[in-house]
């Protein structure tokens, strides 16, 4: 274990959806504590953009172009990793879609990409990562889920379907690999003002109503849940598997 138990140092992490949105704190914040960061992304522009942010810090980052739906591109992406970088321990699965319509809108076939990639995506990183996690000896599986599992939001019905799934992929899969060393948690955020937000048609009306909801008064930021990552990709967390954090400046309770 480190010395610190909130520093990351001489530790491989893999962020997927690592080009916008929560990746980009999450990269950062594991970047600052340590740890060298794959930043993995479809857009392969948006992963070098990121990694490019990270090594001008002085920290080491790896881009990596992967659709995280395609099996062979996964494998392909942690063996690189390895090869290159010498091991992985953390995996923080955070590629997903947001599309927003009515139920009776949603198409066969984007329901079927919603689930792919916010769901499948995760389960295939998982595995290809697995064998690498439990041989580092200090392996962590961050999933990012969604307060919308818990409360339900209209016009988002294959979303929150897809992050109620990840709720119950992690704690799963905790218990099946609790086993061999490796943890498995969840973050559960809030409404974060990251280009995703964009699907709302009115910015201003859409931030009141999320402060409304809120305890805190503020918006999220970046940091904040890169902080969270950092806290469960790191030994600080190592008796902690198998649960879902809320982030969200105290919206959901439970």
């Amino acid at each position: 274990m480190n010395q610190d138990p909130f520093r990351l140092d001489g530790r491989v992490a893999i962020v997927t959806g690592a080009g916008g949105g929560l990746g980009e704190g999450i990269c950062a914040s594991l970047a600052a504590a340590g740890a060298a960061v794959v930043c993995a992304d479809l857009n392969v522009d948006a992963a070098e953009a990121r990694a490019f942010a990270i090594r001008d810090s002085g920290a080491t980052a790896l881009a990596v172009a992967v659709d995280v739906t395609d099996r062979v591109a996964v494998a392909a992406m942690t063996d690189r990793v390895v090869a290159e970088l010498g091991s992985l321990d953390i995996l923080v699965n955070n590629a997903a879609i947001y599309p927003r319509r009515a139920w009776t809108e949603i198409s066969e076939e984007e329901w079927d990409s919603v689930l792919a990639v916010n769901l499948k995506g995760y389960f295939l990183c998982a595995r290809a990562a697995f064998s690498h996690l439990q041989a580092s000896g200090h392996g962590r599986i961050v999933n990012v889920a969604s307060i919308t599992a818990f409360i339900g939001l209209s016009h988002l019905l294959d979303y929150v379907s897809s992050k109620g799934a990840v709720i119950s992929f992690t704690r799963a899969l905790a218990r099946e690999i609790g086993v061999e060393g490796v943890t498995v948690n969840a973050i559960s955020p809030g409404a974060f003002p990251t280009d995703a937000e964009k699907i709302h048609p009115d910015p201003e009306e859409y931030t009141r109503w999320i402060l409304e909801q809120q305890s805190l008064k503020r918006r999220g930021t970046p940091d904040d849940i890169g902080n969270l990552a950092v806290f469960l990709a790191g030994d600080a967390s190592s008796f902690i598997t198998g649960q879902v954090i809320e982030i969200d400046g105290g919206w959901f309770m439970h």
